[in-house]
C-alpha cells in the first residue's frame, strides 16, 4: 500500500492562502512547493495562541500555513534577511496542535518528522495536512524567502521563538506525510517495516523476543 501511494505521488505547486479543496486533494508522498505567505511558530507561539488565548494579530484566513521553525536572520540596514529555516520536530507541539488547527483554521503545517494521531484526526476533520522536510538544508530554504512581512513578540520571546511572517517563492520541496484523509506516511512505513521484520524473523528462525546487544526492552 505504501509503495503504491509513493508511486502515485505528484509534484504540486501550492499558492497561499490554501483552500480546503486543494488540501484535501493532496496525497501521501506528494512533493510540495509553496509560494505565498506563511508564519512560524514554536512553543512560545502556541503558549500565546492556545494557553493564553492571545494569538499574534495575523490574518489567519489569508495566512493559513504554519512552519515549525526557529529561523535565523541577520540585520541588513533596516531590514531582516533570513539565513536559515531549519525546521524542528513537529511532534513536540502535538499537545497544542489539534486546538491550533481548529481555532486558526490552518490548512498546512510544515515541520520535521510527523505528528500524533490526535492531530491527524483533526487534520482529517478540518482539512489540513502535515508537510515534512526531505533533507533540503535550512540555508537553501531561506533563499526562497522573498520578503519578511512582519514579526511578533520579538523583544519578549527572542528571534527563535518570535512569530515571523514570511513571503516565499517555490519554498520546498516538502513531502505530504499526513494527508486530510487520515493517512500517515510515517505510521504506514513503520507498520510495513514491522511486518517485514516479523516475516524475516520467521524465515530465519529468530525468536520473536530476540533483542540486539545494547537494545533496551520496555
Amino acid at each position: 500500500m505504501v509503495s503504491t501511494m509513493i508511486e502515485q505521488a505528484r509534484e504540486v505547486q501550492l499558492a497561499t492562502p490554501l483552500d480546503e479543496k486543494t488540501v484535501r486533494a493532496l496525497g501521501l508522498g506528494d512533493r510540495v512547493y509553496l509560494t505565498g505567505q506563511f508564519f512560524t511558530g514554536r512553543s512560545r507561539f502556541h503558549q500565546h495562541a492556545i494557553d493564553e488565548a492571545n494569538p499574534p494579530p495575523i490574518d489567519y484566513a489569508q495566512i493559513n500555513v504554519l512552519m515549525h521553525v526557529g529561523p535565523v536572520l541577520k540585520r541588513d540596514g533596516n531590514r531582516w534577511v533570513p539565513v536559515s529555516l531549519d525546521q524542528t520536530s513537529s511532534i513536540r507541539f502535538s499537545k497544542w496542535e489539534p486546538e491550533t488547527i481548529r481555532r486558526l483554521g490552518l490548512r498546512a503545517i510544515i515541520g520535521k518528522t510527523t505528528m500524533d494521531e490526535a492531530t491527524a484526526c483533526v487534520m482529517r476533520e478540518c482539512g489540513c495536512v502535515h508537510l515534512t522536510r526531505v533533507g533540503t538544508p535550512g540555508n537553501l530554504l531561506a533563499r526562497c524567502v522573498t520578503r519578511v512581512v512582519d514579526v511578533f513578540n520579538l523583544e519578549e520571546d527572542g528571534m527563535t521563538e518570535a512569530t515571523w511572517v514570511f513571503e516565499a517563492e517555490n519554498l520546498g520541496p516538502f513531502i505530504v506525510d499526513i494527508d486530510a484523509r487520515g493517512n500517515n506516511l510515517f505510521r504506514d512505513v513503520r507498520r510495513a517495516t514491522e511486518l517485514k521484520m516479523k516475516l524475516l524473523y520467521q524465515r530465519f528462525g529468530i525468536p520473536a523476543d530476540f533483542t540486539y546487544a545494547g537494545e533496551v526492552s520496555d
